[in-house]
């Protein structure tokens, strides 16, 4: 399919998020990705082909992607930064499984910087279709531009059973952090959500391995390319 380009939006210091339409009907699951592709005569070692979770939710009716372009940026990112009005790029899927299906479990959702993108669409997906959404959320940052910050502490204001807790460098999400959100009040073992760079969610994974927390209540999304948060 054919995404053509809307605008973009300054979300962070070093954050944009890129806002397409497609060019045929797209439905997706909140928490599911697409794989887009540049032409590019001179690509890096990294290739024409990325995956970005969706980080709009399907009532939003357009795609965004939401990344991270630090400097020196790849030849993608370049090319993403480029672009006009008007402009298209190829993507394929949508695919992965990093998604809610049980509303009556408790959740806890682990994002490390960028790594919030999918609990985004995820948790506006179920704001709109007025769904319970029962999730703490523990959100690690490197400072205190915080990524959907507004629209996060806006869902929370309508939601009581959704909580956040922010860890801002040099502040990190630990055993003792993880542990504060076992039992739940009503003493069901919650299912832990992990999105984030994949040094982050490895060592959020051997976390949650160590307080033998059951593979079963693991859902992890690694982002590569980037350093721990």
């Amino acid at each position: 399919m054919l995404l053509t380009f809307i605008r973009k939006y300054k979300e962070a210091d070093d954050v944009f998020s890129f806002f397409f339409k497609s060019n045929k009907p797209l439905i997706w699951r909140a928490g599911q990705y697409l794989f887009y592709t540049f032409p590019n005569n001179h690509p890096d070692d990294r290739g024409v082909t990325r995956y970005f979770t969706i980080s709009s939710a399907m009532f939003e009716k357009h795609v965004s992607i939401t990344t991270r372009i630090s400097k020196p940026s790849s030849t993608f990112k370049k090319d993403l930064l480029g672009m006009k009005k008007g402009d298209t790029i190829q993507a394929s899927g949508p695919d992965g499984d990093f998604t809610i299906d049980d509303l009556n479990k408790n959740y806890v959702f682990i994002a490390g910087g960028i790594g919030i993108t999918p609990f985004r669409s995820i948790l506006l997906d179920l704001d709109y279709r007025q769904k319970p959404i029962n999730v703490q959320l523990l959100y690690s940052n490197r400072n205190e531009d915080v990524v959907f910050k507004k629209e996060l502490e806006s869902l929370a204001q309508g939601n009581p059973n959704f909580k956040i807790k922010y860890f801002i460098s040099p502040q990190r999400i630990d055993e003792k952090a993880i542990q504060s959100q076992r039992p739940t009040a009503n003493d069901q073992k919650p299912i832990f959500y992990v999105s984030g760079p994949e040094p982050f969610v490895e060592s959020i994974e051997k976390i949650l391995k160590d307080l033998e927390v059951k593979s079963q209540n693991i859902k992890l999304d690694h982002f590569p390319g980037y350093p721990d948060r």
